[in-house]
């Protein structure tokens, strides 16, 4: 029987982060997938700024962008039209001014991209491994840890492994999560969707309207094309009228469509693949179960108005792989898994709910059009609520309760929680990036074990970190930093000797604002209350 720290069922982008960032930490991990390879199908392409930040700390973030259509020239977020080719409606600029508050950019690549460069890095590991086309047939928990029994889908062959912990990374029908007895909640079914991967050269149709995404809409469609190369490869999302489903709608009946929708009927189109999906936002109730912890769609299925989903569930993997390695490592209890819930869960419902508005605002401007009301509908994508930066929700977000230490400072409130972001130093929020030089920023101190930041005054900090009481060894080992920055001590909210210590995944978990008005001690407790010493 094989032994695994970690035993991960789900290949997808989740499961492989997870993985990677595991190995990472020194600990090993078995990744089941039920399918032949990584993906062939483009899904999932918008990577945040805050997920371009977690493959920079890993190494990947110039590889990830090698695929990124912005990254060559301009392109709009959005631009509707009348069909493909025809009459724009309106335009949502693609926003890109966060230079000062972070070194990453959103963009866009094609999942098969991003699981293609995971998956090289585990491939090259000795201590994490993925097997491909086997089907877990069988997962319990034992007295002291997991075990999980999957079936060869070409040979028949049954392998049973052992873990401590097991990740159920099996997507929005996990079958593990459903076994589990965890409950979702939702709004239910918003639509049914056939996704078309397709060659056709439009690029060439499209050097005055480059975009991302296209909504096409006329009197009688509407289809979302969205750009997968630029040129010649794409995806189609095609609704589903009641009574209708996927088998309705053979290659030559799709094809016919997606001319239609493209205003362009002469140019060749060449179906690569087809998968149906249904917009059924839920999240579940609960994220861990014993030893069984959800990621990804099977925490979480969001709408994919906004372009939200995958990253949520890969900021979830970074904020449960560090817990994970500490408590298997023996550097923190494991009570501190429970902060994997309290953190990711709420964070996850007030995304969702973002997308499910950014659907409703987009099914309303198809109304419009499709009732021939275009004057309304040019309105309405010029007043867009996605025509921002997003910076709030994407470098924003707060944890309530969790793994760090409230300091009793105020959160604040912000005008518009989607755009506006405000850096902080607080416990419970993302570390703020600053330019150390010209390629270094802070954020780049983050990963390898807990950082602790103050200015070349604080020096005496190392004395408590060097302390036999200090709490933080092993993967949580702190390393004092001293940061010369002219904005270092008004972002993070300290004095000159001050200090901030930021956790593995670059959140806040302790703050003293003053060394001589608190002392080392103070530091030291709030770090055994952040990670549950």
């Amino acid at each position: 029987m094989n032994n695994y720290d970690v035993i991960i069922v789900g290949g997808g982008p989740c499961g492989l982060l997870t993985s990677l960032l595991l190995e990472r930490m020194g600990v090993s991990s078995l990744v089941i997938e039920r399918h032949p390879d990584i993906s062939i199908h483009p899904k999932a392409m918008g990577i945040m700024r805050r997920t371009g930040e977690i493959y920079r700390q890993l190494g990947l973030y110039e590889r990830m962008r090698a695929a990124d259509l912005t990254a060559k020239e301009p392109h709009d977020l959005t631009i509707w039209s009348k069909g493909l080719t025809g009459e724009i409606l309106g335009r949502t600029p693609h926003v890109e001014d966060a230079d000062a508050v972070t070194p990453c950019v959103r963009f866009h690549a094609p999942q098969p991209h991003t699981e293609a460069v995971i998956a090289r890095e585990i491939n090259a590991s000795r201590i994490a491994k993925i097997v491909h086309y086997q089907q877990v047939t069988q997962t319990a928990e034992t007295e002291d840890g997991v075990t999980a029994t999957y079936v060869d889908r070409d040979t028949g062959a049954e392998t049973t492994v052992t873990g401590q912990y097991l990740i159920a990374a099996d997507g929005a029908r996990s079958e593990i999560r459903e076994k589990l007895g965890i409950q979702v909640q939702g709004p239910g079914d918003l639509g049914h969707f056939i996704n078309t991967y397709f060659r056709a050269n439009y690029g060439p149709l499209l050097t005055e309207r480059k975009a991302l995404l296209y909504n096409a809409v006329g009197a009688d469609f509407m289809e979302f094309f969205v750009s997968v190369n630029g040129h010649d490869l794409w995806l189609m999302h095609h609704f589903l009228e009641e009574g209708e489903s996927a088998e309705d709608y053979p290659e030559e009946r799709m094809t016919q469509h997606i001319k239609q929708a493209s205003g362009q009927p002469d140019v060749p189109v060449e179906i690569i693949s087809i998968l149906p999906w249904v917009m059924s936002p839920k999240i579940a109730l609960q994220w861990r179960l014993g030893r069984f912890f959800l990621v990804g769609d099977s925490a979480a299925r969001l709408s994919p108005s906004g372009g939200m989903g995958m990253n949520t569930g890969l900021q979830g993997a970074h904020n449960l792989a560090w817990k994970l390695a500490a408590v298997i490592k023996g550097d923190a209890p494991e009570s501190l898994l429970a902060t994997y819930e309290s953190e990711r869960l709420g964070a996850a419902a007030a995304i969702s709910e973002n997308s499910n508005n950014n659907f409703m605002e987009i099914y309303s401007i198809v109304e419009c059009a499709m009732r021939g009301d275009w004057d309304r509908a040019r309105e309405q994508i010029a007043n867009s609520r996605r025509a921002g930066s997003l910076l709030g929700l994407d470098l924003g977000l707060r944890y309530e309760s969790g793994a760090f230490a409230p300091d009793g400072s105020d959160a604040g409130t912000r005008d518009d929680p989607l755009n506006d972001y405000a850096p902080s130093g607080r416990p419970g929020e993302r570390a703020p990036h600053l330019w150390m030089s010209e390629e270094r920023s802070t954020l780049d101190l983050f990963g390898d074990g807990c950082a602790l930041l103050t200015t070349p005054e604080g020096d005496r900090w190392q004395a408590a970190l060097d302390s036999p009481d200090w709490p933080l060894r092993g993967v949580l080992a702190t390393k004092l930093h001293f940061i010369v920055h002219p904005g270092f001590q008004a972002q993070y909210g300290i004095e000159a000797d001050g200090a901030v210590l930021v956790r593995p995944d670059g959140y806040v978990a302790a703050r003293v604002a003053s060394l001589a008005k608190s002392g080392t001690e103070t530091l030291t407790t709030a770090a055994k209350a952040a990670f549950g010493g």
